[in-house]
């Protein structure tokens, strides 16, 4: 029930801007999501020429109310810390990405087995070109990331005899935990149409590259904060209001670059994926195609991940 800290005040401030980033893509981008492709899909899955003069207008309805509800779920969450100020709340955000996440998989699910359940067998093309690590994945920049969490908990193990939580550095330390991912991202492929197989590789190689420069700016985002969290438990550094403040501007300046790539997959997805044809449309003469982020390995090591955030979380709350 007191004032929030500075650290806390961070928080906010942080929470703010997110919050403002994600109406922002509400209106711009998601809300009209399922006519992506144009109107003859729904969410990627095709559908008759008719379909949004009858059945595809509750489609549509369906999807926007639950787009409507669960952003009215944050904001009323988002009202009610604010109101009785209960600052340490404000992490339980994250299981609203949670429940959003389980919200659009399971309409995604429900639309392709009502919509897309049968559809048309096409020819795909093999792409030649082998992906290696090193063409999209910074090593420098991850020995460096793993050097400043490394320096952290050096910092927090001499923290001069201050009592230390210590499951928030071990849960931005987990936060932080995204290389697997990004391999995970550079391996998996979709299928590509036999027809302009090149403009799809090069839009699928487009939008792998923006997740991995997504995935880089959420790393270093989670290890300022972690080590911005150092500096604050070990008292002969955290009277330095420099050192401070510059990791306050340094996780903003990372927090920007992170919208601006997420806004920018988003435009790429919008335009030039408009004109290709989506994964989800067809099936290969081997299976059912399907988005790069929706590969089995990505979404096992997804969902350990994420487990491992939520169970932190809880027993953060509730030991």
């Amino acid at each position: 029930m007191s004032a929030p800290t500075e650290f806390e005040w961070i928080v906010l401030s942080s929470t703010l801007l997110i919050f403002l980033a994600i109406v922002y893509g509400l209106v711009n981008y998601l809300w009209n999501q399922p006519l992506q492709n144009g109107p003859g899909y729904f969410l990627g899955i095709e559908v008759p020429a008719e379909f949004y003069e009858g059945p595809g207008k509750a489609w549509l309805k369906s999807y926007r109310a639950m787009l409507a509800a669960l952003h009215l779920i944050l904001a009323v969450f988002f009202g009610i810390c604010f109101a009785i100020r209960r600052w340490d709340l404000i992490p339980l955000c994250g299981f609203w990405a949670l429940l959003y996440v389980a919200a659009m998989l399971a309409f995604h699910a429900w639309t392709r087995h009502k919509l897309g359940a049968n559809p048309p067998v096409r020819a795909v093309a093999i792409a030649l070109q082998s992906r290696r690590l090193g063409d999209y994945l910074n090593w420098p920049l991850e020995a460096l990331s793993a050097g400043f969490i490394a320096i952290s908990w050096w910092l927090l193990l001499r923290a001069d005899g201050m009592r230390i939580n210590w499951l928030p550095p071990l849960q931005m330390t987990w936060m932080a935990l995204v290389l697997p991912s990004k391999i995970l991202l550079v391996r998996s492929g979709s299928p590509l149409p036999a027809e302009r197989t090149e403009e799809h590789y090069k839009y699928q190689d487009a939008m792998r590259r923006n997740g991995i420069s997504w995935l880089n700016a959420w790393n270093w985002g989670c290890v300022v904060l972690l080590f911005g969290v150092a500096l604050g438990r070990n008292c002969s550094l955290a009277v330095i209001p420099f050192l401070r403040w510059t990791v306050v501007g340094v996780f903003l300046a990372v927090f920007a670059t992170m919208m601006f790539v997420v806004f920018s997959g988003m435009r790429l997805a919008a335009t030039v994926g408009r004109d290709l044809r989506p994964p989800g449309s067809f099936a290969t003469p081997f299976g059912r195609g399907a988005w790069i982020w929706k590969s089995r390995s990505f979404m096992i090591w997804y969902i350990i991940w994420v487990s491992g955030i939520v169970a932190l979380v809880l027993y953060a709350q509730f030991r």
